[in-house]
């Protein structure tokens, strides 16, 4: 994977400017997640184009610090005005950093992260966490009717998540605490927006009930992206 993540931004974004919605969607599903404390420290895994970073700066939070293992991601956030640093054994460099963030965030991470290396890697990032601090987590949803597009839309993935699956390593690697919901990709009021929320609700209806039909699992979440908030 290496030849990948050292140009990781090459192989996998179209742009690198950053996208004109992410502001409102984080906005929506995590800004009243953050202490009113902006002093708090905070850290961000895998930063991607830097966009978490770019809104947690414009609330007025004042440190957030940022890890990647990504050559040419660091070298992008950095020139962007965010500290990040690079690198390459997260485990040992979170081990290094014990109770030191408030707000640790993990997004569209965990899917990338080798399923044998999954557990140490949250168990560390709880070991960072100061108490009663909060670590947000988000992946792809596997449940989604479509979660394969997800799943196997970058070659870098290594697993897909459910509420069942995230739970499961949650609890593994020593949370006792956390909580789902879907990511929500239609934040805003108007006509448009509650006819699109509505023919979403009648879709998933109907995909609950051909599960139930077959009686198989039936998860409470099946919007494409699904995140966890959980609690040190």
């Amino acid at each position: 994977m290496k030849e990948i993540y050292d140009r990781y931004l090459e192989h996998n974004f179209a742009t690198r400017e950053p996208h004109p919605l992410k502001p409102h969607w984080f906005a929506f599903n995590y800004r009243a997640l953050l202490p009113a404390d902006v002093d708090t420290p905070m850290l961000d895994v895998g930063p991607g184009l830097g966009e978490w970073l770019d809104c947690v700066k414009a609330w007025g939070y004042r440190q957030c610090a940022s890890i990647d293992l990504s050559p040419q991601v660091v070298e992008h956030c950095t020139a962007r005005g965010h500290a990040v640093e690079l690198v390459h054994d997260a485990v040992s460099w979170l081990a290094a950093h014990e109770g030191a963030y408030g707000v640790i965030t993990l997004l569209d991470v965990l899917e990338h992260v080798p399923r044998g290396e999954t557990v140490a890697l949250l168990a560390a990032l709880r070991g960072a966490l100061a108490p009663g601090g909060v670590l947000i987590v988000q992946v792809p949803n596997a449940q989604n009717p479509d979660g394969l597009l997800y799943r196997y839309g970058d070659f870098t993935h290594t697993a897909g998540f459910t509420e069942f699956s995230l739970a499961e390593v949650f609890r593994a690697a020593g949370f006792s605490r956390w909580r789902f919901a879907g990511f929500e990709f239609l934040p805003w009021r108007g006509k448009r927006a509650t006819l699109h929320r509505a023919l979403r609700s009648l879709y998933y209806r109907l995909v609950r009930f051909r599960r139930a039909v077959d009686v198989n699992l039936n998860p409470d979440i099946l919007h494409p992206v699904l995140y966890a908030v959980v609690d040190r």
